[in-house]
This record gives C-alpha cells, sequence and structure tokens, in this order.
C-alpha cells in the first residue's frame, strides 16, 4: 500500500498511477466490461471517419481535415491509452506487479494524446470562428495556416507530454498547475470566446435579403453555422467528459487529505477515466448525425461491409456520384486552392 499512496500522490495532471484497494471479482470484471465496450466503441467509430475520408475525396476540406487530426488522437486512445489502462487496473486491482517502465509509459502517452485532443478542438474553434466572422479572407488563407493549425496541438502536446517523466516525484504541483491551465483553462477559455463571437456575429449578421436570394452562398452559410454549431456541441460535451478528471486532479495534488476512502477514491477515478476516454467516442457520431456528406459515407461503409462487396479500389475511383448520392458539405472552390 506505501507504493500505491506514492504513485497516487505523484500522479500528474491528467492521470493517476492505479490504486490497490480491495475489489470483488464481480466489480472487477463489470469495470473491465466498461471499458473494453468503450475501446471497441472508439476504434471502430474514428475508423469510420478514416475510411469516408479514404472512400470519398469531397470530405477532404480544410476543416475536414482539422476533425481527422482529432480523430486521429481520439483512435490512439482506443488502440493505446485504453487496453494499457485495463491492464494496469486489472494487474493492480489482483495484487500483480506491473513494471514502472509499463507506468510511465502509458501515462506519458495519455497525457500526449489528450493533450492533443483538447488542443485541436481550440484550433478547430478558432478556424470556425475566422471562416464566419471573414468567410472572404478564410477562403484564401494559405496552406501554411493551416498546417500550423494542425501541427501545433502535437507541437504542444509533445512538449507538455515529454515532462511527465521529468517531472516524476519532484514538482507534481508546479506540473499539474502547468497541465491545468495548459490543457484546460486556456482551451477552454479560448474556445468559449470563439463560439460566443460566432453567434453573436452570426445573430447581428444575417444574410441580407439579396444575398439569401443567391442560393449558393445562403447555403454555404447556413452549412457553416450548422458546423460550428456541432462543434460548440462536442466542445460542451468535452467540458462534462474531461471536468471530472481534472477537478479530482487538483484535489489529489493539492489537498489529498479531502480525499474519500481509498476504495471511494479508487471507484471516483475509474469513473473520471471512463468519462474522459467517453469523450474519443463519441465525436464520430456527432459528425455523423450533423453532416449529412459524413453520414452517408458511413452508411455506404456499412451497407459494403455488411453486403461484403466492399472493394479498396472504390476510393481510388472517387466515387461515382451516380452510386452515391451525396452532397458535398463544401464548395468546389474551396478545396481547389488548398
Amino acid at each position: 500500500m506505501e507504493k500505491t499512496e506514492d504513485n497516487f500522490n505523484s500522479s500528474s495532471c491528467v492521470n493517476f498511477s492505479v490504486m490497490h484497494p480491495e475489489m470483488s471479482k464481480r466489480e472487477l470484471c463489470a469495470v473491465t466490461a466498461f471499458y473494453v465496450v468503450l475501446m471497441i466503441g472508439i476504434v471502430i467509430g474514428n475508423g469510420l471517419i478514416f475510411a469516408a475520408f479514404f472512400v470519398n475525396h469531397k470530405l477532404r476540406t480544410t476543416t475536414n481535415k482539422l476533425i481527422l487530426g482529432l480523430a486521429l488522437s481520439d483512435i490512439l486512445v482506443g488502440i493505446i491509452s485504453v487496453p494499457l489502462w485495463i491492464f494496469i487496473s486489472v494487474k493492480s486491482a489482483q495484487g500483480e506487479y506491473y513494471s514502472d517502465g509499463l507506468y510511465q509509459f502509458y501515462i506519458t502517452f495519455d497525457i500526449f494524446v489528450g493533450s492533443a485532443s483538447i488542443l485541436q478542438l481550440t484550433s478547430i474553434s478558432i478556424e470556425r470562428c475566422h471562416a464566419i466572422v471573414r468567410p472572404l479572407r478564410h477562403r484564401t488563407l494559405p496552406k501554411k495556416t493551416f498546417r500550423t493549425l494542425l501541427l501545433t496541438p502535437w507541437v504542444i502536446s509533445s512538449l507538455v507530454a515529454s515532462l511527465q517523466p521529468l517531472q516524476y516525484r519532484r514538482w507534481q504541483e508546479v506540473y499539474t498547475l502547468l497541465m491545468v491551465t495548459t490543457c484546460f483553462l486556456v482551451p477552454f477559455s479560448v474556445i468559449m470566446l470563439a463560439y460566443i463571437f460566432i453567434f453573436m456575429f452570426a445573430r447581428v449578421k444575417r444574410p441580407s435579403q439579396r444575398l439569401l436570394r443567391n442560393t449558393t452562398r445562403s447555403r454555404a452559410y447556413r452549412k457553416e453555422i450548422r458546423l460550428s454549431v456541432t462543434i460548440a456541441f462536442i466542445t460542451l460535451l468535452f467540458v462534462i467528459a474531461w471536468l471530472p478528471l481534472f477537478v479530482l486532479t487538483i484535489v489529489a495534488t493539492y489537498y489529498p487529505s479531502s480525499l474519500p476512502s481509498m476504495i471511494t477514491t479508487d471507484r471516483l477515478l475509474k469513473f473520471a477515466k471512463w468519462m474522459h476516454y467517453s469523450n474519443s467516442s463519441i465525436n464520430p457520431f456527432l459528425y455523423a448525425f450533423r453532416n449529412n456528406a459524413i453520414r452517408r459515407t458511413f452508411q455506404y461503409l456499412i451497407s459494403k461491409l455488411l453486403c461484403g462487396r466492399f472493394s479498396p479500389r472504390i476510393g481510388q475511383r472517387r466515387i461515382k456520384l451516380q452510386s452515391m448520392p451525396f452532397r458535398s458539405s463544401a464548395n468546389r472552390s474551396d478545396f481547389s486552392h488548398r
């Protein structure tokens, strides 16, 4: 138990070391089953996102490429983070040994993909705000600007995660403050300001009657607003999913005496981890529900898989419109110059 308490108190901002309270086999099986179902949902949902981009080139717009970056971090959660968390949790509950090196790899990688997911939502909100407020300038932005939006979250998350092994058992209070600020407070503030500005602008600058007569521009404007509402809803779910873990981490780091019993804290930890992992499984289904092109691509992929007639060569043929009645969610002029 001494090792458990030491690991718990030296936890990072978004990850605790697994604790070792007594847990019944029935409870352990139930908890593991919940995580396995979540893992499958994450991999299938985000796998469909990648498959949709592969077979339908009309989805490869600037904003959707940012969404693809988010799906990449989410699928890494399902492929690596969740399986490692299940393995360490089961080993800990059974009182079996797991190496400190494995734990350090898990927690560092989990911080990396978790921070990348949060910061990518921030990049998407900035891009959406610019697309709504300055649509003409947004269409002429150079590729370098969007590459910066794509790569910056990965660079920052790499830097933050690389500090985890260095701060281990040394200055976790400072690291916790850094993580909370960099990966929650600042992104949340930027995201909220961006969407508040979007909705204020959309309310004041509604298309004129003359603009509404232009069917193409009117449809493009409504699609921009619709996509922004979708991502704003995703952001709200992100806050709900991540807030319990950040709150629990802050309490454990700065007010450890306020924690409840070991078994209760362990259950709270597993709930908080499940909540923030669940965020990686929700995003693809929100895109499918709100985006007609992605939803129809999903339906196409599932029907082909179920019927057993799917061919990888479909992606090379760019999917003929007569065989798949999509409506592109992007203007061809938008895609052509990017």
